[in-house]
């Protein structure tokens, strides 16, 4: 929801008020754009000294809009699982066995980040194809 909420105010922001409702071969078309740029994007997370997760972006996708959905959508999906992530990582077991029980995690937090890339996609698209 926090993923969602960051992502339309981000693609409003700089957005004139839309005169119409924009149609879905519009929406496809500002789609279509957003997904050329969606994968330069790099860049992962990480716990700041204070404790809260913060993104670090390696590569920026050229679009501030796709770079704050990508971030958030990280955030907000790996901020839940943030615990039990360190305490795997301040865990005794061998490294081995410490990044299978990251991966493990990694992998049931991709359907999150999946649907918050998917939603925030359209979000973006509908906001620029009313502009």
């Amino acid at each position: 929801m926090i993923i969602a909420a960051l992502t339309l105010l981000l693609a409003q922001s700089g957005a004139p008020e839309a005169t119409s409702t924009p149609t879905e071969e519009d929406v496809a078309r500002e789609t279509a754009v957003i997904d050329e740029v969606f994968d330069e994007w790099q860049g992962g997370i990480y716990k700041k000294e204070d404790g809260k997760l913060t993104c670090r972006m390696k590569q920026s996708s050229g679009d501030q809009a796709v770079d704050l959905l990508r971030c958030g959508a990280m955030i907000g999906c790996y901020a839940p699982r943030a615990e039990e992530l360190d305490t795997i990582a301040a865990s005794d077991v061998s490294v081995e066995d410490r990044k299978a029980q990251m991966q493990e995690v990694m992998d049931e937090v991709q359907p999150c980040i999946e649907k918050a890339h998917r939603e925030g996609r359209r979000r973006i698209a509908i906001v620029r194809a009313a502009e």
